[in-house]
């Protein structure tokens, strides 16, 4: 509900909130036949997330992966229709409206049918006080998480502006596109140990819990530190693949790549140490490094950077936040492992747990 009041919000005053967001009156005409089509999607999008996460809590993984294969697989095959067979431009973004609304019926369609234990009925979509308190207390700081990016998006592009044009908010647009990719499987990772997290928690094996975090942080960095490796020996050519006749955004745009992944093999740390707090129940715990690196660190350092270094400080600015908050990450688990009586990061091996909370 909160999603759709805002994505209405936001199609109505859209010119203003593009212009806020750092979109110039060169960039305004295509982000503005961009949002008209998307943000209407964006409501199916929010129902299928959200019930996702509860397909994959109810031990149906593959059930869970289908629906975000099937929503990517019908934007990647209906975008080329749509934009160079319909000649539909940057409108084609249908596409991604289209994928949106199947992932929806998919799991609309599961929750009614026969393979869920759990069923929806109308019935029981009344409101009830404790139950969203509870659920906005542990989604907190993915809330916070997706806040915080938003903010530091709309300072990033008017930084970028600033100091060096819309070719460097094209090559950060590239960059933070190829990043996501590398990034997706750990997400991947992040989510499917949370329940084991948060079910041997529950069950009071915290051993078992810790031992899962660990194993998914060898499994994260090992992820992070192959893509490390391939972005920078093949960050120019992954950047002429968005666009190979812009020599100078492609030059720029491998440039911008390296830079924003120097710390990529141990960004996991980071990341799961803020899924395992909030899979256990510690919203403020992960509130707080979710918004240590998006808030605390990374708005500052993009305003104050490029005071020093112009616009190659805005493109270090998240790689300064990465490593601040990973320090930050690693000291908070460290403490958690030692109250449990666990050794080191990476260890297989554990000790019994001399206090329990």
């Amino acid at each position: 509900m909160i999603s759709g009041i805002i994505t209405l919000g936001s199609y109505f005053f859209l010119d203003s909130f593009l212009g806020f967001l750092g979109a110039d009156s060169e960039v305004l005409p295509y982000a503005r036949d961009y949002a008209k089509v998307v943000l209407p999607g964006y409501f199916l999008f929010a129902i299928s997330v959200g019930l996702n996460n509860f397909i994959r809590s109810s031990g149906h993984p593959k059930t869970a992966m289908a629906t975000q294969f099937i929503g990517a697989l019908i934007n990647i095959v209906l975008g080329p229709i749509y934009i160079f067979v319909f000649d539909w431009g940057i409108q084609g973004a249908a596409a991604t409206v289209s994928g949106q609304a199947v992932s929806f019926i998919w799991v609309i369609l599961f929750f009614t049918g026969q393979r869920s234990f759990y069923k929806l009925h109308w019935k029981f979509f009344r409101l009830k006080a404790y139950i969203a308190l509870d659920s906005m207390a542990i989604g907190f700081s993915q809330f916070a998480f997706q806040l915080a990016s938003s903010t530091l998006n709309v300072i990033l592009n008017h930084s970028l502006l600033k100091y060096g044009g819309n070719l460097a908010i094209s090559a950060a647009g590239i960059a933070v596109s190829v990043n996501t990719l590398v990034m997706m499987p750990l997400i991947g990772l992040s989510q499917g140990a949370q329940p084991l997290i948060g079910y041997n928690y529950g069950a009071r094996k915290y051993a078992t819990s810790i031992q899962t975090l660990k194993m998914a942080m060898r499994w994260g960095m090992g992820i992070t530190t192959a893509g490390f490796i391939l972005l920078e020996i093949f960050a120019r050519p992954i950047a002429a693949v968005f666009n190979s006749d812009n020599t100078a955004l492609a030059d720029l745009s491998a440039q911008v790549i390296r830079l924003f992944n120097l710390l990529l093999p141990i960004v996991p740390l980071q990341v799961l140490t803020t899924s395992f707090f909030q899979a256990i129940n510690k919203p403020l715990k992960a509130a707080f490094l979710s918004l240590s690196r998006q808030v605390l660190l990374v708005i500052p350092l993009v305003l104050i950077l490029p005071l020093f270094w112009g616009l190659t400080g805005v493109f270090l600015a998240p790689v300064f936040a990465d490593a601040i908050s990973v320090t930050m990450s690693v000291i908070m688990i460290k403490n958690f492992f030692d109250k449990h009586g666990q050794n080191f990061f990476f260890s297989k091996k554990h000790s019994p747990a001399r206090r329990k909370a």
